[in-house]
C-alpha cells in the first residue's frame, strides 16, 4: 500500500508511480528507479508497576480520547527504544522510571505499527512530581490489574496478557 501524500522521487524529483516489486504494490520513480519502501513506525510502551497497581494516563488525543492507556510514543530516528520509553514517560507523566523488563513485542498484518512493551518501575519509588501534561493525557491514575479501565488500543489487552503471565 503506497504512502498517503508522496508524489515525487526524493532523488531526482520525478513523480512516482506504483509498481509490483518484490512481490508487493510499491512506489517507483518513473526516471531514475528510485524505490520507495515503506517502513514500520516504532512504538514504546511502557507499564508501570507501582505499590500493586499500574499507572495509566487518559488520552487527551486521538486515536483513543478519553480512554486509558499506557505510555507510549514513537521512536524517533537516532534514538534507541529504551530512550524513547523513558523519553515518553518523563513527557506524559513528569516522572523518572527504570525500566525493569521486556514484555514483547507486538505486530499485525496492515498494521504500520510495531509496539516494544516494556515493565518499568518508578525511579526512588516516589510520585512526586507526578503530572499529566495535558496535551496529551488528561488524567493518571493507578489502577489494580483486575480493574482496570477500557483501554484505548487493540494490543493493550495482549500487553497486559503477557505482562501478566510473566509476573506469576
Amino acid at each position: 500500500m503506497p504512502e498517503p501524500g508522496i508524489k515525487y522521487c526524493p532523488v531526482c524529483a520525478s513523480p512516482l508511480i506504483e509498481k509490483h516489486i518484490f512481490d508487493a504494490l510499491r512506489l517507483t520513480c518513473s526516471e531514475c528507479g528510485f524505490i520507495y519502501f515503506l517502513s514500520p513506525k516504532l512504538v514504546a510502551v511502557v507499564i508501570i508497576y507501582h505499590e500493586g497497581k499500574i499507572l495509566l494516563g487518559k488520552r487527551n488525543i486521538n486515536p483513543g480520547k478519553g480512554k486509558w492507556s499506557y505510555f507510549s510514543g514513537y521512536v524517533n530516528r537516532g534514538e534507541s527504544v529504551e530512550g524513547a520509553a523513558i523519553r515518553e514517560v518523563k513527557e506524559e507523566t513528569n516522572l523518572d522510571i527504570q525500566l525493569e523488563k521486556l514484555i514483547g513485542v507486538y505486530s499485525a498484518n496492515e498494521n504500520p505499527n510495531v509496539l516494544i512493551a516494556y515493565q518499568a518501575s518508578i525511579a526512588n519509588n516516589k510520585l512526586s512530581g507526578l503530572t499529566a501534561q495535558a496535551e496529551e493525557v488528561s488524567e493518571l491514575a493507578l489502577f489494580t490489574a483486575e480493574e482496570l479501565p477500557e483501554l484505548a488500543f487493540p494490543f493493550d489487552e495482549q500487553i497486559l496478557h503477557d505482562w501478566k503471565n510473566q509476573s506469576k
